[in-house]
């Protein structure tokens, strides 16, 4: 994530649970005096491969929140920034099936996320596989 879009990182504590939500919805969190919206992140990125087992493995410890919104997405572990020229990421041209993905960095091996779109995805209910539109 640019840390530009960065809204903050707060420390998992107590989620309230919603019922008749995604299965992706993990619930909400109270934070100075606000509601964040909890994101299981890898059964929202990853839905297809995010077994019963996989999931009682994941062990989040943080919401990393996302700017201009109040949306968390959930990660087991902090790792320090890392600067990363323009150059260094392949930049999708076209939003195509994942809107939420600006582009990828092959050297980390990771994904440079544009929150603009995610939140308008998580705004609307969508999870990673549906189309926003």
């Amino acid at each position: 994530m640019p840390l530009v879009s960065l809204g903050g990182i707060v420390k998992l504590e107590r989620i309230n649970h919603i019922f008749g939500r995604p299965a992706w919805f993990l619930g909400v969190q109270t934070y100075r005096e606000q509601q964040l919206n909890i994101v299981d992140t890898c059964a929202w990125v990853m839905p297809e491969k995010y077994t019963d087992k996989l999931a009682q493995s994941v062990n989040y410890q943080y919401l990393v929140l996302l700017e201009g919104s109040n949306w968390g997405l959930t990660c087991e572990s902090l790792v320090n920034a890392v600067k990363i020229n323009k150059s260094q990421v392949n930049w999708r041209s076209q939003a195509g099936k994942r809107p939420w993905l600006a582009g990828v960095v092959k050297e980390q091996m990771c994904g440079i996320l544009h929150v603009q779109a995610l939140v308008e995805m998580l705004n609307a209910g969508l999870g990673c596989q549906d189309s926003i539109g």
